[in-house]
């Protein structure tokens, strides 16, 4: 036998393979040709991803206006949404630091998931933030562009 099987349990690979099988078998699904249902998700995938690239162009050329913003309504999606994120966000923050402070055991996973949240939610809300200033008037008066 050329690698080391623990006496206390039961082997996690049956059949007397090497090291090489079982890389064959891991690796035989990822470098092997792609079926039909891949293709099906990746063409719906790009054209999400076309959808949501005329919206962002679209959101540029006519303004902030389409997500609902005007004189009389001050908060729109755009707020809205830069609020909710960053609420989540600060949420998984003081959860883990709450775990932290009682000292709990099991918190590791809780930290690493809200650890990752905030820089989630940081940058998609920048990007928010810098649509919005793409798409006034104003950031286009001040570079000359208009």
């Amino acid at each position: 036998m050329s690698h080391y099987e623990a006496p206390i349990r039961e082997p996690l690979i049956l059949g007397h393979k090497s090291y090489h099988d079982i890389t064959e078998d891991i690796a035989r699904p990822i470098e092997g040709k792609a079926n039909k249902n891949w293709y099906i998700a990746f063409y719906i995938s790009l054209a999400a991803m076309l959808w949501g690239f005329g919206c962002i162009f679209y959101t540029v050329g006519t303004g902030i206006g389409v997500w609902g913003l005007s004189k009389n309504i001050g908060w729109a999606w755009d707020i809205t949404n830069f609020v909710w994120w960053v609420g989540i966000g600060h949420a998984g923050t003081l959860i883990s630091a709450v775990l932290l402070l009682f000292r709990q055991k099991w918190r590791m996973a809780i930290s690493r998931f809200s650890g990752r949240l905030v820089p989630n939610y940081s940058h998609g809300t920048s990007l928010e933030c810098l649509l919005g200033i793409a798409s006034s008037k104003s950031i286009w008066i001040i570079m000359g562009k208009l």
